[in-house]
Parts: C-alpha cells; sequence; structure tokens
C-alpha cells in the first residue's frame, strides 16, 4: 500500500467521525470560564491601582517637608500598613480557599462533605489568627526608638507587612503537608466505623487499607506521645518552681 492509498483510506475514516454530542456544550463552557478569567483579572488591576493611588494619595497629604527633610506623621504610615494587611487577608483568604478546594476534595474523598466542612473551619482559624496578628503588631503611640525619624517607622511597618506575609507562607506550608496525614487518619477512621456498623458482616479489609490503617494508628500515637511529653517538660519545671519555690 502506499502514500496515496494510506492517505485516502485515512481520509475515509475521518468521514465516520461523530463529534460528541456535548462538544458545543463544552466549547461554549471553556470561552465562559476565559472571559470569566478576564473579568477578574481586570477587577484585580482596577482595584490594585486604586489602592496604589489611594496609598499614594493619603502619603502626599500628610507629607511635609522642610529644612531638607521629610516629615510624616508617624500614625499615617501605621493606619496606611494596617490598611494593607487587611487587604491582604482580605483577599488571600478565598483565593487560598478557591485553590484548596481541589486538593480537600482529594484528601477527605472518602466523604466528600467532611471538605467543606473542614475549609469552613480553616476558615474561621484564618481570621482569627491574622486578625490577633494584625491587632498584636498594631502601636497606639510613637514608639522612643524611633526619634521622630521617618526611617525607622517605615522599618516598622514593612517588618508587619513582611511578618504577616511570612506566618502565611509557613502556615500555608505547614497545612498542605498536615493535610495528606489527616485524611489517612480520617479514611482510616471512616473505614473503621463502617466496618463495625457491619459487624460480622463487615468484609475483610484490603491489603492495602489494612497498611493504610497501621499507618495512621501509629501516627496518632506518634502525636499523642509528642503532646504528653511536651505536657510533662511543662508541668514537672512549674511544679518543682512551685515546691522549692514554698520552701
Amino acid at each position: 500500500m502506499n502514500i496515496e492509498q494510506l492517505l485516502t483510506e485515512a481520509l475515509q475514516g475521518a468521514d465516520d467521525y461523530l463529534p460528541s454530542p456535548d462538544l458545543f456544550a463544552k466549547v461554549q463552557r471553556s470561552i465562559d470560564e476565559d472571559a470569566a478569567h478576564r473579568r477578574r483579572l481586570r477587577r484585580a488591576l482596577l482595584s490594585a491601582t486604586g489602592g496604589l493611588v489611594v496609598a499614594v494619595a493619603w502619603v502626599v497629604a500628610f507629607l511635609e517637608t522642610g529644612n531638607g527633610t521629610i516629615t510624616i506623621p508617624w500614625w499615617t504610615l501605621e493606619v496606611l500598613a494596617t490598611a494593607i494587611m487587611i487587604v491582604v487577608v482580605v483577599t488571600l483568604g478565598p483565593l487560598i480557599r478557591r485553590f484548596g478546594t481541589e486538593l480537600t476534595l482529594e484528601v477527605f474523598r472518602s466523604n466528600r462533605e467532611t471538605s467543606g466542612r473542614f475549609l469552613a473551619l480553616l476558615d474561621i482559624a484564618y481570621y482569627l489568627v491574622f486578625a490577633a496578628f494584625v491587632l498584636m503588631t498594631s502601636s497606639l503611640s510613637a514608639q522612643t526608638a524611633w526619634g521622630g525619624r521617618l526611617g525607622p517607622v517605615v522599618e516598622h511597618e514593612l517588618a508587619r507587612i513582611g511578618g504577616l506575609l511570612l506566618v502565611m507562607g509557613l502556615l500555608h506550608a505547614l497545612t498542605i503537608a498536615a493535610l495528606p496525614v489527616m485524611g489517612l487518619v480520617f479514611a482510616s477512621n471512616w473505614r473503621r466505623a463502617a466496618r463495625s456498623a457491619l459487624g460480622a458482616a463487615a468484609p475483610e479489609p484490603a491489603p492495602g487499607a489494612a497498611k493504610a490503617d497501621r499507618v495512621a494508628t501509629v501516627i496518632v500515637w506518634a502525636v499523642a506521645a509528642v503532646l504528653a511529653l511536651q505536657l510533662v517538660l511543662f508541668l514537672v519545671p512549674a511544679l518543682l518552681g512551685l515546691i522549692f519555690g514554698a520552701e
């Protein structure tokens, strides 16, 4: 069979091809998703530009120059930094949840409803932790070390924003690392509860599931041992201090 015959046969076979019945819906959905993505990008750019303009206007409104120096009230930068931190927390929270939904669904695939409940609890913890961080790092009066200079104030506010981003990154990485372990323990407990509910009629666990259950048991006992050790290390010095302090 020569090349011409091969091409003829291939083209004749293409005539028998039937497109997917939902092909138009898939293409339309892809177009809609692309348009929605572009709208989100435009909104993000407009919001960032507007925020930058407001921040610059805020600083310029209180900026004072004289004798070759630039001064600005310390609370101006404090308010600006606090506003930036709040915007970061409020903006990144839904973004992290959006990209983490698929991960939690995969981790808790044995019970998909748990994924939604876990994300809801994680949202509460997220906002509580970072609201506390913003409040704890805020200043209600100028620090003596600043000496009325602009540089130390800027350094302080940059440290606040950088600290927030650092804590967010560390907690996010810790959550990603802990999620598979949590999923393993949850799936093990779910399988055991299901077998317990079936009683004698429960089938024998698969070798892979049995191994996962053993690993989950080891993890639970290891965590319990670490917590118990920390409790002992905390209580023993406290008790010794009370005993010898009383003497």
